[in-house]
């Protein structure tokens, strides 16, 4: 899992021989259905929820069976070519406040509707401070990993993923956690880009805390789609979107 290299470290007093360790991942390569592959480079563990995670756009239902070999992944599909190769394609987010459509131009039954306030959860702020700091103080230092966590708002039943690479992490994740988002938030260790944040739309996370945020885009996009963005910082959060539902 790990990789050590022998580098040189130059300082105020010269230069010195030293090592440098690394955590060695991997390139994981999927196949859907013998037409389509796609690598990820990522750690080589939790492959069936980096799967379900990436083809969140389509029912498990319609997912007949996964194969592991190794690295490899073989996914088979019960959809046909041009549903499985639209789905692949990125999707667009259109609509309002008050009710938002993920469509695809080719397949009317590829909708999704994506409910606002009225039926999204709320929390009180003590206990998403609490959930948060359990999170955020017992990850680990090492920088060479992203860490995220799901956890229902209702249970508190969560679950944990860990990844050297963000996309994966998120997909891993997302496929980790099979109920329903609405009543859920996600923590991330790293950096809330416009590219995580749409997958978090289309999978239906109410809240999502993050300990930076990418730029103003991001809580635009939050804002309009109704989402609870917040930012964590040593021991207080702040909320920059939708923050009725702290109660």
């Amino acid at each position: 899992m790990f990789k050590h290299i022998n580098i040189k470290t130059i300082g105020k007093t010269g230069a010195r021989d030293d090592v440098e360790t690394f955590i060695n991942d991997a390139a994981i390569k999927v196949v859907i259905n013998d037409y389509a592959e796609i690598i990820f480079m990522c750690l080589p563990n939790h492959l069936n929820s980096l799967v379900y995670g990436y083809l969140s756009d389509m029912k498990r239902s319609d997912i007949a069976f996964i194969s592991i070999d190794d690295k490899n992944v073989f996914v088979t599909t019960k959809l046909s070519k041009n549903e499985v190769l639209d789905i692949l394609n990125q999707k667009s987010l259109i609509g309002t406040c008050e009710s938002i459509e993920i469509s695809d131009s080719k397949i009317k039954s590829n909708k999704l509707e994506i409910p606002f306030n009225d039926t999204r959860y709320k929390v009180e702020g003590s206990i998403l401070l609490g959930l948060c700091s359990d999170f955020y103080h017992s990850i680990s230092d090492d920088v060479m990993l992203y860490h995220s966590r799901i956890i229902s708002l209702d249970t508190f039943d969560y679950v944990d993923c860990s990844d050297t690479n963000q996309q994966t992490n998120i997909y891993k994740i997302l496929g980790m956690y099979s109920d329903n988002l609405l009543q859920c938030a996600i923590f991330l260790d790293f950096e809330l880009t416009l590219e995580i944040l749409q997958k978090l739309i289309r999978a239906k996370v109410t809240f999502v805390i993050a300990i930076k945020i990418q730029n103003f885009s991001v809580l635009r996009v939050a804002q309009k789609f109704g989402l609870t963005i917040g930012r964590f910082d040593d021991y207080s959060i702040k909320i920059l979107s939708h923050n009725s539902r702290i109660v």
